[in-house]
């Protein structure tokens, strides 16, 4: 049975043995809440910190890649484990030292990418709630980006600066599709593409948020919902830049 630790904005529940973790994710991801709060309340997530075994009563996602489940009205909730499995982390050895041979080099430690991906799915959790969801994958990757940097940006100067470096690291590496449609068509694209578009992503939301703090954020709140028949449109109009971004990933853009 999983134990809890209440919290008014991030309830968590965590398996036998996780009640240290669950506490410092628990500390992490309220200070994300307090950051985002002045844009729109956020309601409650919960946070689950799971050993193997309770994680397979919940997903059958790999151990150790942080998820999350929201639905509006019936609540809200981001998925982590206990520790990271060694496997994950070889893979992503494996993949970053690709991307370092290209130039780069290693922030931190993998384990901090990783909490830094806790709150990438607790931003998406944020975005459902807020009406959001584009339901168009890259739209929600990339405001998922957005949100948790954004929140970084105004409570942690020095995270804000490794997760800006972790996605500059993956912007090294060398994807064999670029396009924002394929992106659709190919949702099990291999480690270093997902990589690569989540570095791509944050970079640009990076930029965003230092030249215009949460002007692109509020722009989108007064144009939702974000529907497929007129997204593109409400997108540039909420930040034009986005036009030359675009062109990464060989869109035309009129």
């Amino acid at each position: 049975m999983l134990k809890r630790l209440p919290h008014p904005h991030v309830p968590a529940e965590y398996s036998s043995g996780g009640r240290l973790r669950a506490v410092e994710l628990q500390r992490f991801l309220a200070r994300l809440h307090d950051a985002l709060e002045p844009v729109r309340p956020v309601p409650p997530v919960t946070l689950f910190v799971l050993d193997e075994h309770d994680w397979r009563r919940f997903t059958r996602l790999p151990y150790g890649y942080p998820f999350q489940r929201s639905r509006p009205g019936e609540g809200y909730g981001v998925f982590a484990p206990l520790r990271y499995p060694d496997r994950l982390l070889e893979r992503l050895t494996h993949v970053f030292a690709e991307a370092a041979r290209r130039g780069g080099r290693l922030p931190g430690p993998l384990a901090v990418f990783l909490d830094l991906m806790i709150a990438h799915e607790y931003a998406h959790a944020v975005a459902v709630a807020w009406g959001l969801r584009a339901r168009v994958r890259w739209v929600d990757e990339f405001l998922a980006n957005y949100l948790y940097m954004l929140a970084l940006h105004r409570t942690d100067r020095e995270l804000y600066a490794q997760a800006r470096a972790w996605a500059e690291l993956a912007s090294r590496l060398e994807p064999q599709r670029r396009s924002l449609g394929g992106f659709e068509r190919y949702p099990r694209r291999p480690l270093g593409e997902q990589l690569w578009f989540q570095g791509v992503f944050t970079l640009e939301a990076a930029r965003m948020i230092e030249e215009s703090e949460d002007r692109f954020v509020r722009r989108l709140l007064e144009a939702a919902p974000l529907t497929r028949r007129d997204l593109h449109r409400k997108l540039l109009a909420a930040e034009p830049g986005l036009k030359e971004f675009f062109r990464v990933f060989g869109e035309k853009v009129t």
